[in-house]
């Protein structure tokens, strides 16, 4: 799962969990962003599947044509496909795009018990 980290609180964490997530100044938005310089509906990030073989997922940031614009890395962007790391300027907010999976979404693994006592195995052999 990707999270946004906003630099300016205090390290206050952002899920990407849904499909859509709406930023904005307005209370309606999921992440509602309380500056003057941020739009009542300011940007979106759209969480898209990129390959179903593989599970992978891309994360889409597109700007609504707020009147300040949205930043990837300092640069404007209107629409921009986010990888771990990038820094996104709403406002004179910064946020971390992190994305602990890097697009693939989680495997469920099956444990398997060893003779040690607290010791497992996923039967993965690499």
């Amino acid at each position: 799962m990707a999270i946004l980290v906003q630099y300016n609180n205090a390290g206050i964490k952002f899920p990407i969990d849904r499909q859509r997530t709406r930023i904005g100044r307005g209370t309606d938005n999921e992440i509602c962003i309380d500056d003057e310089l941020v739009s009542k509906e300011h940007a979106v990030i759209e969480v898209l599947l990129s390959s179903e073989k593989d599970a992978q997922v891309d994360y889409l940031l597109q700007d609504l044509d707020s009147t300040n614009h949205t930043f990837v890395n300092d640069q404007p962007v209107s629409l921009y496909k986010l990888a771990n790391g990038d820094v996104i300027r709403i406002g004179v907010n910064n946020f971390r795009f992190v994305d602990d999976n890097d697009g693939g979404l989680d495997e469920t693994s099956k444990l398997y018990k060893t003779w040690i006592p607290g010791v497992f195995y996923t039967g993965n052999k690499k």
